[in-house]
């Protein structure tokens, strides 16, 4: 995973939040799931309780792809994060401001209902939606289990489950507006949609592929998150120009 440096770069007008590294989970994998809401319900969870993690999440859409990578933290202000695009914008979201710069120029402050400066199809608000690995997760509900197995990722054991994925149901629970017109259209076009998760030690997701299929059976788009260094010690904190 490539490692961002955009919480390395700042410089603090006030510390914004923090995380010491905890400790880490057994390295054993948890019993497995019969069903996915017993799957999603334990991985948010799971993750819901971890101060930080380091993310890398690509999306490719009709041939274009996008990648995002960096550093989500759960602090008293509630999520914090620091990213960096493939285009070298850098992105930080705090509790009541969103910042973003590009090839290390002067930041700019975004209110958290504009959009993203990144994501286009999101606000800067939730944003943290599309990298957070309880929100991901949370997206498959009223999905179904069709498989599951063990592997091992980068040398770490997992068990890997395949799931076919509700779009309407998707569509339902998504806050934003126009991302729900996107699911709702691509449901009543009879597009289909896929996920693939591997759990590992922990019950953590350590990473989640979903694809987007259209009536022909082509892919219109696929996004892979890729999640790890939990408790790492992230700071996230409000840059200055």
């Amino acid at each position: 995973m490539r490692r961002s440096v955009v919480a390395l770069a700042l410089v603090a007008v006030g510390l914004a939040g923090c995380a010491e590294r905890t400790g880490l989970p057994t390295p054993t994998l948890g019993p497995a799931a019969d069903d996915s809401a017993t799957l999603i319900t334990t991985l948010a969870a799971r993750a819901d309780e971890q101060r930080s993690v380091r993310f890398d999440a690509e999306t490719t859409l009709s041939g274009l792809k996008v990648t995002l990578d960096g550093g989500l933290l759960r602090a008293r202000e509630g999520r914090l994060l620091a990213l960096r695009d493939d285009s070298d914008t850098d992105v930080v979201v705090l509790a009541d401001a969103g910042y973003s710069r590009t090839s290390g120029g002067p930041w700019t402050r975004h209110d958290l209902a504009e959009r993203a400066p990144v994501r286009s199809d999101t606000t800067v608000a939730g944003l943290p939606d599309e990298v957070d690995p309880a929100a991901v997760v949370k997206s498959l509900a009223g999905s179904l289990i069709v498989a599951q197995g063990d592997e091992t990722l980068d040398g770490v054991p997992t068990r890997r489950y395949t799931l076919l994925v509700d779009l309407r149901t998707q569509a339902e629970q998504t806050r934003d507006a126009a991302r729900r017109g996107r699911l709702q259209a691509a449901y009543q076009s009879g597009f289909t949609a896929s996920a693939t998760v591997w759990v590992g030690p922990g019950d953590l997701p350590v990473r989640v592929d979903q694809v987007l299929k259209t009536l022909e059976d082509n892919v219109f788009q696929r996004t892979l998150h890729r999640f790890a260094d939990w408790n790492a010690d992230i700071r996230v904190t409000a840059p200055t120009s």
